[in-house]
């Protein structure tokens, strides 16, 4: 396992109390990126309670973009894989999610279950500052609430094919609709389940950020963006928003787990540990190697074919630690340690 102390290989053991001094010495430490498996990310929120830091996951704007529209509205959502086996109809959402490589399969795949051997593919391709008013005008005209008109023609024709699905599914990339237009599209989603079956599938929100919030939901309840330095969870979306802390200076020391090696990278401007599965000297003033879940051993990620957590990797030894066993070491090397201030 190699390690880096401001750019210099290191022992192991000596990067593991670097990094404890760092913690300990802390008042408003924030660990982010919680890209990993389970144990890793079950790991950051244990030492996120030792030392009362914030928590938030790369990836958290899109997934807060859906988050937000699902408690003030509700949503209809489904998986990637009930869309391949049965979806006739795909209304593809603005312009980011056309290059995720998951639609680009499922819009050549079969749907076995439905009998569709191609299946029907509509695009709603305008630009970002523009689909709220379109998913609105789109909502309304689906359910004849707004007469034809020369300048409705073409989104008319995306009402009538959507109203005509037998199983409609609408994907987008939450980050680029943002909130107000996820809200917009779960609206006329509903609005067609009068008529037909209509679902939604939001691609763009990273892997890791999903796993983060379902171990998140079950450790304190809530989402990431999460605070721990009172002694207890506070859920605060835009006070523990891990890029606001570090731009507005109200974190002093941040710890970067980055062990899927595919996810932001580490902040510059603050001290910060890095647990990298790809790692260099220069990721951060001090660097530990980990395993990459599913290269070597055992582990448990979230599988956004299935929508659901599920084991990868072969079991097989590896030389490197795995990131969970780097930060339980971290925790052991602070000791006792007060509440942060906030």
């Amino acid at each position: 396992m190699r390690a880096w102390i401001e750019g210099q290989p290191v022992d192991q053991h000596e990067a593991v109390a670097a990094a404890a001094r760092i913690l300990r010495e802390a008042r408003t430490p924030l660990i982010g990126g919680l890209a990993g498996d389970v144990d890793a990310v079950r790991a950051a929120y244990r030492l996120a309670f030792h030392i009362g830091a914030s928590l938030d996951c790369a990836g958290s704007d899109a997934l807060y973009a859906d988050l937000g529209a699902l408690a003030a509205h509700g949503a209809m959502t489904t998986t990637w894989a009930e869309a391949r086996n049965r979806a006739d109809l795909l209304l593809i959402v603005g312009r980011k999610v056309g290059a995720h490589p998951l639609l680009a399969e499922l819009v050549v795949a079969p749907a076995p279950l439905a009998g569709v051997v191609k299946r029907d593919v509509v695009g709603l391709d305008v630009e970002q500052a523009n689909l709220p008013g379109q998913l609105a005008l789109l909502r309304a005209l689906a359910a004849g609430h707004l007469p034809s008109g020369s300048e409705t023609t073409a989104l008319e024709a995306v009402a009538d094919r959507a109203k005509a699905a037998r199983f409609g599914v609408a994907v987008y990339d939450p980050q680029e609709l943002g909130e107000p237009a996820v809200g917009m599209l779960q609206g006329l989603i509903k609005d067609l389940n009068d008529k037909t079956r209509f679902s939604s599938l939001p691609l763009g929100v990273p892997a890791a950020a999903r796993l983060a919030l379902s171990v998140g939901s079950w450790t304190t309840g809530d989402a990431p963006r999460v605070g721990l330095g009172r002694g207890y969870p506070e859920h605060d979306p835009w006070r523990f928003d891990a890029r606001r802390l570090m731009a507005d200076g109200e974190a002093d020391a941040v710890l970067w787990l980055n062990a899927l090696a595919n996810t932001e990278a580490a902040p510059t401007n603050l001290p910060c540990i890095a647990l990298s599965g790809r790692p260099d000297g220069a990721q951060a003033r001090i660097v530990i190697e980990v395993d990459v879940p599913g290269e070597a051993g055992a582990a448990v990620c979230f599988d956004e074919r299935r929508a659901t957590l599920t084991a990868i990797g072969t079991g097989t030894a590896s030389r490197n630690a795995g990131a969970a066993e780097i930060l339980d070491a971290i925790q052991a090397a602070i000791g006792e340690k007060g509440q942060a201030s906030c």
